[in-house]
């Protein structure tokens, strides 16, 4: 199998999840209002921070989940090049996750 599809693979993957990150900030950011308890000059400010990161967080699970699946169907059709390729963006992508919260 040529470097071209397995590349194509990837991108098309690293393109889905951004996309999925960026609705969901889109979303927080278009419809939550900081500002909705203030009263004339009393802020009283909120922030939705936790549940943003709560919703991101579910959404990538939900997105590594998705690719664990694909990850087994491919292995199956003994496309084991895509498998392995799924693979290794996982591996890669949860040691970055993993460096950043260190």
């Amino acid at each position: 199998m040529n470097a071209k599809k397995i590349i194509l693979h990837l991108l098309i993957r690293i393109g889905i999840l951004v996309l999925l990150i960026g609705s969901f900030f889109l979303l927080w950011y278009l419809t939550v209002d900081r500002h909705s308890h203030c009263h004339g000059d009393d802020h009283k400010h909120f922030d939705t921070g936790l549940g943003f990161f709560i919703i991101e967080l579910m959404a990538i699970q939900a997105f590594c989940v998705g690719m664990l699946i694909e990850m087994i169907y491919l292995f199956v059709k003994k496309k084991q090049n895509l498998a392995f390729a799924n693979l290794g963006f996982l591996i890669i992508s949860v040691c970055i996750a993993f460096a950043l919260c260190i």
